[in-house]
């Protein structure tokens, strides 16, 4: 007769959130690792679309990790990422069949518009600008394959 554990799922998970707060402090330290933003909004809008609330509150706290250790403001990526997923990404996946070029689509969505979106509600708030500079081309060349792997 097989055990079954119960909680195999739920442990899993919270070793990847652990695993995430590891790599997301070691990519503050090295900048040559990508903050993993675009591969967050494809598994935001899987699970979204999936209806897989486990999977959804999982991510959620990995997005909240990463507004904490960026210094973004609180609940920015969910808001953007599910006015994306619920507005545009359907319109855009009518149109566009071809799965890497959504890999692009989630890449181009995730680092340039999130970094416009910032902007516009930091310009608003009279905050300060966040920088844009060449690492961002970077972090979308390495997540866009790793997007592409995922599909």
């Amino acid at each position: 007769m097989q055990r079954s554990f119960s909680y195999q799922n739920l442990i899993s998970r919270l070793f990847l959130v652990v695993l995430f707060i590891g790599y997301i402090s070691l990519s503050s330290i090295y900048l040559l690792m990508p903050p993993l933003l675009a591969v967050l909004f494809f598994s935001y809008h899987n699970a979204l679309s999936r209806h897989d609330l486990f999977t959804l509150v999982t991510i959620i706290a990995m997005m909240l990790v990463f507004e904490a250790e960026k210094g973004f403001w609180f609940g920015s990526t969910i808001l953007f990422f599910t006015v994306l997923s619920r507005f545009l990404l359907p319109k855009i996946e009518q149109m566009i069949r071809c799965k890497i070029c959504m890999a692009a689509i989630f890449v181009g969505l995730s680092y340039p518009v999130y970094w416009a979106f910032i902007w516009f509600f930091n310009q608003l708030m009279l905050l300060s600008v966040p920088i844009l500079d060449w690492h961002i081309l970077l972090y979308m060349i390495i997540e866009f394959l790793v997007i592409a792997v995922l599909i």
